[in-house]
């Protein structure tokens, strides 16, 4: 008897917008991904479905629970069917590596099937793993029908292999967007692709892949990328454009920068104490064009004390990466939330909510802002 078999790849996550390397760094959905996630139900509560499985990461799990919900049932997590392992690389930012790792970035672009990072897997290593996994849960529901929820670069492999494809053919299977479905059929020993990377059920306001400007052809998206360098507060120059920086965000806020710089300066080296990270500057290029700034000095929240783009650079969509450096920063030390003060009438306060920031307190005209960004741990 044949098994259907619906692999899915999980909603838009948080490495996806903040355009850092996630293969099996746990990380969440974002709020755009829990509305692909209820586009992804929609479309499968009238597909037959006997089980439904995932990976255990978290942005696996909470899609395939998305899925299994209408249906009644549980989802049973599998960790062979996690993402690649991308060793070194994992939670760093993408445009990163083209500085500091030039030559495996290069193979990672222009012939992925041989790259090999320290500590971490190939891609057809990931595949042949997650192949595997899905191999058996097709034996263990003989003649039934599932939805399996898994990762891209893993299903890429999965993919390749499904085709009959050679390791290098592995770019005409092409990325898929965030939820997408392939259908596969399992019977005996053979597998049948009846159709891939399908993401018709999401619009495009919700796609991933419009908002990065990505193909589905293309490894690395259109829209502009940073990474991030630690401030050297031994230099002059450096803390002078920190300073700067740190200025522009206030006047932006409250139409003037007084400000007390030898505190600000104080503060920040005692966060650098705690995570060198925690005073970065955001680089285009080899351009500053930010600051991004987290207090760690409260054991339950990292409390970002700066966001600041130059005047030059704004409005080109760096703030979902700038939070994602504090988002990191804090979950690296151990902290549950990130929080943030600001005035009740900042125009970027709907950008923070989008973000998934909610309204913790205020005192005055002055909100706080809260996000839970704990993960669970893995077994």
């Amino acid at each position: 008897m044949s098994t259907i078999v619906y692999l899915i790849r999980h909603a838009e996550a948080e490495g996806n917008v903040y355009r850092r390397c996630h293969g099996q760094y746990n990380s969440l959905l974002t709020p755009r991904g829990l509305k692909q996630a209820q586009c992804l139900a929609e479309r499968m509560k009238d597909v037959p479905l006997d089980a439904v499985y995932s990976s255990d990461l978290e942005r696996a799990r909470r899609t395939a629970q998305a899925v299994a919900e209408p249906h009644g049932l549980s989802v049973q997590t599998r960790a062979g069917m996690r993402e690649i392992d991308m060793g070194k690389w994992e939670d760093i930012p993408w445009a990163g590596f083209a500085k500091f790792d030039k030559a495996a970035y290069d193979v990672w672009c222009d012939t992925p099937w041989l790259s090999h990072l320290e500590g971490g897997e190939t891609i057809m290593q990931a595949g042949h793993r997650a192949y595997e996994e899905l191999t058996r849960i097709a034996a263990e529901n003989d003649g039934k029908s599932v939805a399996v929820v898994g990762h891209g670069t893993a299903i890429r492999g999965i993919l390749t292999l499904a085709n009959g494809l050679p390791d290098e053919k592995m770019m005409e299977v092409g990325w898929g967007d965030n939820t997408c479905i392939a259908k596969l059929i399992f019977d005996g020993g053979s597998v049948t692709v009846e159709y891939q990377n399908d993401n018709s059920h999401v619009p495009q306001a919700l796609s991933t892949f419009a908002s990065l400007k990505w193909s589905g052809d293309k490894d690395v998206p259109v829209s502009p990328q940073l990474w991030y360098a630690p401030v050297d507060l031994s230099s002059d120059t450096e803390r002078g454009a920190m300073l700067h920086l740190y200025g522009e965000m206030l006047r932006s806020m409250y139409g003037a920068a007084e400000f007390d710089e030898g505190e600000l300066l104080a503060a920040a080296q005692e966060a650098q104490q705690m995570d060198p990270f925690a005073v970065t500057f955001g680089l285009l290029d080899d351009e500053v064009v930010a600051l991004v700034m987290v207090d760690l000095s409260q054991d339950d929240a990292g409390i970002v004390r700066a966001f600041s783009v130059t005047e030059e650079q704004r409005n080109r969509g760096f703030g979902p990466q700038l939070i994602g450096q504090a988002v990191s920063v804090s979950r690296r030390q151990g902290r549950r939330y990130l929080r943030m003060t600001m005035p009740e009438g900042l125009r970027a306060l709907d950008f923070y909510r989008a973000q998934g920031l909610a309204e913790l307190h205020r005192d005055g005209d002055m909100l706080t802002l809260q996000r839970d960004i704990s993960v669970p741990k893995l077994s």
